[in-house]
């Protein structure tokens, strides 16, 4: 196999297992977090999941963007994975800037919509231009099932079946897919980053899981949401997906994926209710959720919901439903709702071409 050099920002489960996967292929990878980390010392990352099991050696681990560009003769590999919330991908954007190039690909693993959108946004704030932009992929979903266990310990329990990627045109889509298929057998091209955002759902899963249980949430208490799930609960993530599948209708997206489908498609799940599909997700046998900060509410009500409500507004569609989630939920989190259409820079003429 030929030996590629890729970066991999973020240390979080999704960054590790993403350089954990990248290692078990026999691929060179940097691993970059703002965040000082244990695998800066040792450089190793143990992967003790049915998928890519083993303990990997990176190439570098590192807070300093700087000293890993300097590993690599003053510039960052091409190919660049970024794995954050959407609240990260503005700092790491900020960080990046310096040593971006047009010959870069860059896959976001970011649940957040318009999380691509956003970097590319801030690149041209700080002074580059559209065409020499890299290409910047988002993903409706994320190649793998992972946990994190420890600060250099994860846990992938098994490859997602397909997810897909869009960039900011179809030619910079084909470079996307053509630079990560060959390690992502699992990637699939989409037709547009509209059609990419409309069909992420972990926020449409989420945010009633999390509304239903916001004593426990607030408290900090351990737990799993999705023990004892009943078929009401799971009739609230139904009625949420209604108005992002009303959301993406309006809009003209042809490839919407319900939310029964979505699993059906990810996980090889079946069944004729939505119920029976999430009961065969075995990963969330392990799900907690330990603190009021998870990433359930944090991220996905401000860069999640918050922006499939911009949508439904900029296409004239009701979503009684998804106002109501936002508003209940926004009263706990009591933060700005930034991601509007005039920071998306979204308009309804811009949407339909």
């Amino acid at each position: 196999m030929l030996q590629t050099k890729y970066l991999v920002v973020g240390k979080g489960h999704i960054g590790l297992a993403t350089a954990a996967y990248l290692s078990n292929q026999e691929h060179t990878v940097y691993l970059f977090s703002r965040r000082s980390s244990i695998v800066a010392q040792t450089r190793t990352i143990h992967s003790i999941g049915s998928v890519s099991p083993g303990s990997y050696l990176v190439a570098a681990c590192s807070n300093n963007i700087h000293e890993l560009a300097a590993l690599n003769g003053g510039k960052l590999p091409l190919n660049v994975l970024i794995c954050c919330r959407g609240q990260d991908i503005e700092p790491y954007a900020r960080i990046l800037a310096e040593y971006v190039n047009p010959q870069m690909n860059i896959l976001v693993f970011c649940s957040s919509r318009f999380a691509g959108r956003v970097f590319c946004k801030v690149l041209q704030r700080l002074g580059i231009a559209k065409e020499q932009l890299p290409a910047v992929a988002d993903v409706n979903n994320i190649p793998f099932v992972s946990r994190g266990n420890m600060e250099d310990q994860i846990r992938i329990s098994t490859l997602t079946n397909k997810f897909f990627v869009a960039a900011q045109n179809r030619i910079m889509t084909s470079r996307i897919v053509s630079a990560y298929q060959a390690v992502f057998s699992n990637l699939w091209a989409a037709a547009s980053v509209l059609e990419i955002n409309l069909n992420k759902v972990n926020d449409i899963i989420h945010l009633p899981l999390i509304l239903v249980s916001l004593a426990r949430w607030k408290s900090g208490e351990d737990y799993n949401p999705y023990d004892n799930l009943s078929s009401r609960t799971v009739g609230l993530i139904d009625h949420l997906d209604c108005d992002r599948i009303a959301v993406g209708e309006a809009l003209g997206v042809l490839n919407l994926i319900d939310i029964k489908s979505h699993y059906q498609i990810a996980y090889g799940t079946s069944g004729s209710s939505l119920y029976e599909h999430i009961q065969q997700v075995g990963a969330y046998s392990s799900t907690t959720l330990c603190n009021p900060h998870h990433r359930y509410l944090v991220e996905d009500l401000p860069y999640g919901c918050f922006p499939l409500q911009v949508l439904a507004r900029l296409a004239g569609v009701e979503t009684p439903f998804l106002d109501s989630c936002i508003t209940i939920g926004n009263k706990f989190l009591d933060i700005p709702l930034e991601w509007n259409a005039e920071f998306l820079e979204l308009d309804r003429h811009q949407l339909s071409q």
